[in-house]
C-alpha cells in the first residue's frame, strides 16, 4: 500500500467543502439540475426513445427487446446530458476540480512553508 503524500492527506480529508466553496464548481453542479421545462423536455426523450423502440423492435423475444430498450434509453440519456452540458457552455467537472486542487496544493504548500 502506497502512503499518501500529506497533501493527498488533506485533499482526501477536505476534497467535497474546497469544491463546493468554489463558485465554478457548484455552477456546473447546479446546472445538472432540471429548472425549466425544456429541461424536462430533454430528460424524457429516452423514455420515449425507449418505448417506441420497444414497440418497433424487430425481435420477436421480449427480454431482447427489453435489452435493446434499455440500451437506447441509456445512451440517448448519455447524449441528452451532453447536448444539455454542450448548450449550457459548462466546463468538465474534471477539469475544474483539478484547477481547485491544484489551488489548495499552492495553498497547502505556502501554509507548509510558512510553519
Amino acid at each position: 500500500m502506497e502512503s499518501l503524500t500529506p497533501f493527498e492527506r488533506y485533499w482526501q480529508q477536505n476534497r467535497q467543502r474546497l469544491l463546493q466553496e468554489n463558485p465554478d464548481y457548484r455552477a456546473v453542479v447546479d446546472g445538472y439540475k432540471m429548472r425549466t421545462g425544456a429541461d424536462w423536455l430533454l430528460f424524457a426523450m429516452p423514455v420515449v426513445a425507449a418505448l417506441l423502440v420497444f414497440d418497433w423492435s424487430p425481435f420477436q423475444r421480449e427480454m431482447l427487446n427489453w435489452l435493446l430498450s434499455a440500451f437506447v434509453a441509456i445512451v440517448s440519456f448519455a447524449l441528452c446530458v451532453a447536448v444539455k452540458s454542450w448548450l449550457s457552455g459548462a466546463r468538465p467537472l474534471s477539469e475544474i476540480e483539478a484547477e481547485v486542487k491544484e489551488q489548495a496544493r499552492r495553498e497547502f504548500e505556502k501554509s507548509s512553508e510558512g510553519a
